[in-house]
């Protein structure tokens, strides 16, 4: 009696969530997230959770950038 091949963890999943933590690349993390939640699903891969951090991670990081700049571009406003 053999054993079930294990599935190995999707590598886009890892990359995913290495570039949504650096924070400048969020937008290329929430792409490679996506990309690999797709990938997950068809091949049936470990990393699920991986892909979804980094998504979470990398629209936070994008919704405060947004943030920011309308703050940023508010209190410039005041000055004129």
């Amino acid at each position: 009696m053999t054993a079930a091949p294990r599935t190995s963890t999707n590598i886009l999943a890892i990359v995913a969530l290495v570039l949504s933590f650096l924070g400048v690349t969020a937008i290329a993390g929430i792409i490679c997230g996506h990309i690999a939640r797709g990938q997950i699903r068809r091949r049936k891969e470990y990393g699920a959770q991986l892909a979804s951090a980094a998504l979470w991670i990398g629209y936070a990081y994008v919704a405060a950038a947004i943030l920011c700049l309308i703050v940023y571009l508010a209190i410039a406003g005041q000055g004129s």
